[in-house]
């Protein structure tokens, strides 16, 4: 058995700003809305497999983090970062391109890419610590998450827990 939220059709959406270096197109800096759709396997315990209010606070709550942001991957080998006083510098290594910006404005990420795969593995990772953060949660078996960059654009990945 499953449930599962649309993340364009329950308002589980963000908007945000990112780069991917050295990609013709993408490699500029450039924004999408983006929509985190979840399905949660696993048998009911008492009345439910998770409430969709709690996996929708969860899920709302990484939206949130992230909503109206510059996404930058810590780990991406391509950049070189540097945090200022009150900002960070991004350098793309290849292209000698640099960005200043305002720490407030961009969220770190401790991911490889801000490629729509691995925007879905991270929001996987923090979904399922919010599921097992709000209690026991032996009943949940399974747990899949899409994160769309624009409708019917995006990537799933899955989990079992």
């Amino acid at each position: 058995m499953f449930i599962e939220l649309d993340g364009w059709m329950a308002k589980l959406r963000f908007s945000a700003s990112h780069l991917i270096p050295d990609h013709p197109k993408c490699g500029r800096l450039h924004g999408h809305t983006y929509a985190v759709s979840v399905r949660v396997e696993g048998t009911q315990a008492g009345e439910f497999i998770i409430d969709f209010i709690e996996l929708k606070d969860i899920v709302k709550d990484v939206c949130n983090r992230l909503d109206h942001r510059v996404l930058v991957a810590e780990n991406d080998p391509r950049l070189k970062i540097t945090e200022e006083q009150g900002h960070y510098t991004m350098e793309i290594l290849k292209s000698c391109k640099h960005y200043v910006l305002p720490r407030d404005d961009v969220l770190l990420l401790p991911i490889n890419s801000v490629s729509a795969e691995d925007l879905c593995k991270y929001f996987l990772n923090e979904i399922s610590v919010g599921i097992r953060g709000n209690g026991p949660a032996n009943n949940i078996t399974g747990l899949h998450v899409r994160v769309d960059e624009g409708i019917g654009q995006g990537a799933g990945c899955n989990m079992d827990l």
